[in-house]
């Protein structure tokens, strides 16, 4: 076994796990047993965190858990030791007992055993302290680092209803050793609000948001990330180094008809992207000539497709806003409307001449949907 300072990653990760040892498990656990808590408790890359506690559960350790986690509405992946986890734990903790660490606080520093750190602030708090140790040198003063979210073009989520097992998806991307998920959808259908919605659980994580409605030309889309990417690295020159920032996601909004240029911007970012995470929103109807990634990448896991679909029938309902609606008349609109978000929100505000300029409803359709409306069981 190592000093703390050189702790393997997988020990790291078992030590911090044996803070939230339970006998029974929570109905909510705690942000730290996820991927994002745990890479953010002992301070290291979120993209280390899956391989070690892969290698944990195959050793029978810790296992992992589809559950709710504290302030996500999504279930997303937990990790939780075992008893045997809990014992390999207890075991390396004794070990380090006598191993002499730096303690280094505001105005003093001081050489302290780890034994004599858990009989200052109990054993739970030492581990969280030694578990992020770095050369031997424990920083008491260490601060979480603060977030940079350039999300200026982000949609407006309020009102944002369903996409449960959409937000489960891409949850399990962040999670994931794939690099890039594309959100497949027609026009109206919410991909955007979608990753609007789940950029902002991602509290934790540095965001740039790239509007594609704006942002076309392949030099624009560089020097957004260029400026991005020297927030981190300040005498950077290369905009595909925002793509090497740990714990980022980088949102490409609205891809659909684009220049050839565009598409080999696009195929580079697929080939550059390393440690941030990229969601691209597109449009199914994107012509085949505009594609920037290929069926190997999304054989080989790189890149992920969420396909959307229309809301479920319950979330379709309350965005309609009408309680009361007949069930035949609900039925006739989810049928032809497909559930789509942006038609039943203009069907709401009886948005005649939306409707007519946004989907294809001849004038006859829209006044029936309309009239569908008005009927009340």
């Amino acid at each position: 076994m190592a000093e703390p300072g050189q702790l393997s990653v997988n020990e790291r990760v078992l030590l911090h796990l044996s803070r939230f040892a339970a006998d029974v498990p929570p109905e909510e656990h705690p942000q730290e047993c996820s991927q994002a808590g745990i890479a953010t408790s002992i301070g290291i890359s979120r993209t280390h965190v899956p391989r070690a506690v892969k290698s944990l559960v195959k050793e029978g350790l810790v296992e992992e858990l589809r559950a709710r986690v504290a302030g996500h509405e999504r279930r997303m992946s937990v990790y939780s030791i075992t008893p045997e986890g809990v014992r390999r734990a207890s075991m390396l903790w004794e070990e380090l007992a006598h191993v002499k660490l730096v303690m280094r606080s505001p105005g003093k520093v001081e050489e302290v055993a780890v034994g004599g750190i858990e009989e200052m602030i109990g054993r739970k708090q030492a581990i969280a302290l030694v578990t992020r140790a770095r050369d031997g040198v424990v920083d008491v003063a260490n601060r979480r680092h603060t977030t940079v979210r350039d999300v200026v073009d982000a949609p407006d989520t309020d009102g944002f209803l369903g996409r449960r097992d959409e937000m489960e998806s891409m949850g399990a991307f962040m999670e994931s050793d794939s690099d890039m998920l594309v959100i497949l959808g027609n026009r109206g259908y919410g991909a955007s609000a979608l990753a609007g919605k789940f950029v902002d659980e991602l509290g934790d994580y540095n965001v740039l948001w790239v509007s594609l409605a704006s942002t076309r030309r392949p030099e624009e889309l560089e020097g957004r990330l260029l400026g991005f990417a020297r927030k981190f690295l300040p005498e950077s020159n290369d905009p595909l180094d925002a793509l090497g920032i740990t714990d980022t996601i980088i949102v490409f909004d609205g891809y659909h008809s684009v220049t050839e240029e565009t598409v080999e911007f696009f195929t580079a970012v697929v080939e550059r992207v390393d440690e941030a995470k990229v969601l691209i929103t597109a449009r199914e109807d994107t012509p085949a000539y505009n594609w920037f990634y290929h069926k190997k990448e999304v054989e080989s896991g790189k890149v992920r497709e969420l396909r959307l679909k229309g809301l479920d029938q319950a979330s379709a309902r309350t965005l309609l806003g009408n309680p009361r609606i007949e069930p035949e008349a609900f039925r006739r609109i989810y049928m032809m409307t497909r559930g789509s978000p942006n038609m039943l929100r203009m069907l709401r505000g009886k948005d005649f001449d939306g409707l007519k300029k946004n989907t294809v409803f001849t004038a006859e359709e829209i006044r029936y949907l309309l009239f569908l409306m008005d009927k009340t069981a």
